[in-house]
């Protein structure tokens, strides 16, 4: 049997395979704006402001999930209604803010041992939690999606 070439092991993907891409990719692509602010606001505030590099990079980081939590539930998860708003804020608030503690702790120790580039180890955090913060996003919204489909009962 001749092993398949790799455009058609591409091709042979399901469309959900490559939907769950776009999903992932819109979801990376969605933290763009507050990284985008993030950097700049760290920049300044180190340098400038002279404050301690790690509760302004959690100050930063805080603000960050609260932008990204209404980014990603309308464009990323396509979640428009008010349905539970404040409780999957909690929810997303508190688990993503779970991952941002380890990236912190990386962070700390990273920019304690290399001090120079803690820009550096910034943008290394972002790729080495994203994926992490993806799937407890999507299972998140999907639940979400899940209670507000599922039967009503009248009373």
């Amino acid at each position: 049997m001749k092993p398949m070439a790799l455009t058609d092991q591409i091709k042979a993907l399901t469309p959900a395979v490559w939907a769950r891409g776009l999903v992932l990719f819109k979801f990376m692509a969605s933290g763009l704006p507050s990284f985008l602010l993030a950097l700049p606001a760290n920049y300044v505030l180190v340098e400038w402001a002279h404050w301690h590099k790690s509760p302004t990079y959690a100050l930063i980081m805080a603000a960050q999930v609260t932008i990204n939590f209404f980014i990603c539930r309308r464009w990323v998860f396509g979640r428009r209604d008010q349905h539970a708003l404040w409780q999957e804020f909690s929810a997303f608030f508190m688990g993503i803010m779970a991952f941002r503690c380890g990236d912190w702790a990386l962070y700390t120790v990273m920019t304690w041992v290399w001090p120079a580039h803690y820009l550096l180890v910034q943008c290394g955090n972002v790729a080495v939690f994203g994926v992490l913060k993806f799937l407890f996003s999507e299972r998140l919204f999907k639940r979400g999606t899940a209670v507000k489909k599922g039967p009503r009962v009248e009373g």
